[in-house]
């Protein structure tokens, strides 16, 4: 993917870093899936083993992931890529795209009203606005502060 020449935009350097589609699938996958290795990247997202090294590569230049070798007893050394503190914090965009989607472009017509679960109380949880006291704001609400 080309950069985005976007010069101050907080957005365009995010889309520079991780705006192309298999990047974006690997941060879910890694994210909200604990999806860790090589193999089981390639399996749940049918890509090209050439194009998932170089976007996995990338994600790691990038901060995103770390690459940590591994070995199976009786196999070759293999990698572990591994979600680095920025990444982690990632999952809040990541859940709120899919939220977004799941409104916006359901699969087959179903619409998921929740993007997980909590442990232990195992209650819907949602993406949303929150103010500094933790009350929840309607994004109608806010006046939003964008600028390149």
């Amino acid at each position: 993917m080309a950069s985005i020449d976007r010069g101050s935009c907080t957005i365009g350097r995010v889309l520079n870093a991780i705006g192309d589609k298999w990047s974006l699938r690997l941060l879910c996958e890694a994210a909200l899936n604990g999806v860790e290795r090589f193999s089981d990247f390639q399996a749940i997202l049918g890509v090209a083993p050439d194009v998932l090294g170089q976007r996995l590569n990338k994600l790691v230049e990038e901060g995103l992931l770390v690459k940590q070798p591994y070995r199976e007893p009786g196999q070759r050394t293999r990698f572990l890529y591994t979600l680095t503190p920025a990444a982690r914090e990632l999952r809040l965009a990541l859940a709120a795209l899919q939220q977004w989607g799941e409104v916006h472009r359901p699969a087959g017509g179903v619409v998921l009203t929740e993007v997980g679960r909590t442990m232990g109380s195992d209650r819907a949880v949602q993406v949303a606005f929150v103010d500094d006291v933790g009350d929840v704001v309607d994004p109608e609400k806010i006046e939003y502060r964008y600028s390149v």
